[in-house]
């Protein structure tokens, strides 16, 4: 059976088919009862305008562009192991398709010459950061952006992100509500304006209470994924366990608390009653260790979503804000638990 199609729309409401036209996209001077007159005929008949005709008419493709980051010296596919991109990703998708657009994933952007191959009109930029290849690209390109994260260089103007201060400085707050005196951060040493936010904030949070801050930076892997990451973590926690450990280790790092965990496993010490453990963004990892590890959720699909939403209304032509925060909470899991402290046999 053929689609109908804008004369069909038109024979049926008796009007013209340049009156349907207009009716349908909203421009001319149409009577607002014949307006909706037609849009009701039109949905009975299951008429759907042509998206690449309404392209060709528009200059737009409707199709939203999403640029991953990438580490240097890291294969391009790297980042895509990391459940939290997954779903980035998957909800950008399905908000984008929710408002007639399409998504066009782009893993690692480094000139605007592999941007301009691609046809998109706009682009989401998941964690932008110093010396990022992407937001030259993005500048000589010349299309409506979002941020992903915080662009710590100011070059693009809207951005969406959790509020990272207030996210570490509450799991600070409920490690030291736990029992946690002393508290050392394990981060991986990579140039990631979340990590970069997430050690100022443990500095100054360390500061305000007259602390000495000990914030541990270790080396990226040769090879990025979730389990290299975790290794990664485990050898530096070794290192820091075996002479003084601390109370507790924050881990600012995908991955870094369930290497932590395994480190303080090989060292014979027990979580939580040796040492608390947290991690400031939750995964599907932290819900199956034993025991399961505090974290903050920082919903991903929301941050996706608003990112999204925030691009189309740009496209629209509105203002929306510059800065979006978007919702954390704090997952307080068996990791941070209070327990009673075992004293040897026959002490005070």
């Amino acid at each position: 059976m053929a689609k109908p199609t804008l004369r069909d729309v038109a024979t049926v409401a008796g009007v013209s088919v340049g009156t349907v036209s207009y009716a349908l996209n909203g421009k001319g001077r149409v009577d607002p009862d014949t307006r909706e007159r037609i849009r009701r005929i039109a949905t009975e008949l299951g008429y759907a305008a042509d998206p690449v005709a309404r392209g060709l008419r528009s200059g737009r493709t409707a199709t939203l562009g999403m640029a991953l980051g990438t580490v240097i010296g890291q294969r391009r596919d790297d980042i895509l192991s990391f459940e939290w991109y997954g779903r980035v990703t998957t909800a950008a998708a399905q908000a984008a398709f929710e408002a007639e657009h399409g998504l066009l994933l782009l893993p690692a952007v480094h000139d605007a010459g592999q941007l301009r191959r691609m046809a998109f009109d706009g682009l989401i930029l998941v964690e932008p950061g110093e010396g990022d290849p992407r937001l030259a690209a993005l500048a000589d390109l010349g299309v409506p952006a979002v941020a992903l994260g915080r662009d710590p260089t100011g070059r693009i103007a809207h951005q969406v992100a959790p509020d990272t201060d207030a996210a570490v400085a509450g799991l600070l707050d409920h490690l030291a509500a736990q029992g946690a005196a002393r508290i050392t951060a394990v981060a991986p040493d990579m140039a990631w304006e979340w990590t970069e936010r997430s050690i100022a904030t443990y500095r100054r949070w360390c500061g305000a209470r007259n602390i000495e801050p000990a914030a541990v930076r270790v080396p990226p892997p040769a090879q990025l994924s979730a389990g290299t990451m975790s290794e990664s973590a485990r050898q530096a926690a070794l290192q820091v366990l075996r002479d003084d450990p601390p109370d507790a280790i924050l881990a600012l790092g995908l991955g870094f608390g369930v290497g932590v965990l395994a480190a303080a496993r090989d060292l014979g010490l027990r979580v939580p009653h040796d040492l608390l453990l947290a991690q400031d963004s939750d995964e599907p990892a932290l819900h199956a260790t034993d025991p399961p590890i505090t974290a903050v959720d920082l919903f991903p699909e929301a941050q996706a979503r608003t990112a999204v939403a925030t691009l189309l209304e740009l496209l629209r032509g509105g203002r929306p804000a510059g800065e979006l925060n978007t919702p954390t909470e704090l997952r307080a899991r068996a990791s941070t638990a209070l327990v009673r402290r075992e004293w040897p046999s026959g002490s005070q």
